[in-house]
């Protein structure tokens, strides 16, 4: 029997990505609650898939060997879906209805992946305009789907500004550290 052996390399990058999402995940969440935004309750699995395409996105683009990037990224999307079952469906919200943790699990598998390609489409549309300073497209198809109870037009203007600093905040980190 022959055991396939993972380069310590794509583990590293792989917890990277996971401590970088949550770490996303958190700051966004308390951006929004500081704007006067925290008792609207908000879709953490939208907020996960959000994170993990802008890691991941940023991870596929600072690295040149493509064929091991891909396998990095299934691996880290595994990873995420698993933590998300194991460590917060599981342990931390003591769920034991098997139906119920399959659910949110397919909810998470379909909307991660999905959302790769949503998120991609609407980030080609801003970088394909030189004129926009960041990435006014992309963040608001995120704040769409954020909230349970959508915002309103003016309550999205203003946390477009706040939330698209800290998702450029965070593009770069992950560039400089994927990079390296």
């Amino acid at each position: 029997m022959v055991i396939k052996q993972e380069p310590i390399k794509g583990r590293q990058d792989r917890e990277n990505m996971k401590s970088l999402s949550f770490g996303m995940v958190s700051d966004i969440s308390r951006l929004i609650a500081a704007k006067g935004y925290g008792d609207r309750p908000i879709d953490i699995v939208e907020a996960l898939a959000f994170a993990m395409f802008i890691i991941a996105d940023t991870y596929s683009l600072a690295k040149p060997e493509k064929d091991q990037t891909i396998g990095v990224i299934h691996d880290f999307y595994d990873d995420m879906q698993d933590h998300l079952i194991q460590k917060i469906l599981i342990k931390e919200h003591n769920l034991t209805d098997a139906a119920e943790i399959q659910t949110v699990a397919a909810k998470f598998h379909e909307l991660s992946r999905g959302r790769f390609n949503e998120y991609g489409a609407k980030f080609k549309e801003d970088i394909s305009d030189p004129m926009a300073l960041s990435c006014p497209t992309t963040v608001s198809y995120f704040l769409d789907n954020l909230f349970i109870e959508p915002i309103d037009k003016e309550e999205k203007l203003q946390l477009m500004g706040a939330v698209s600093d800290k998702v450029l905040y965070y593009w770069a980190g992950c560039a400089q550290s994927f990079m390296f």
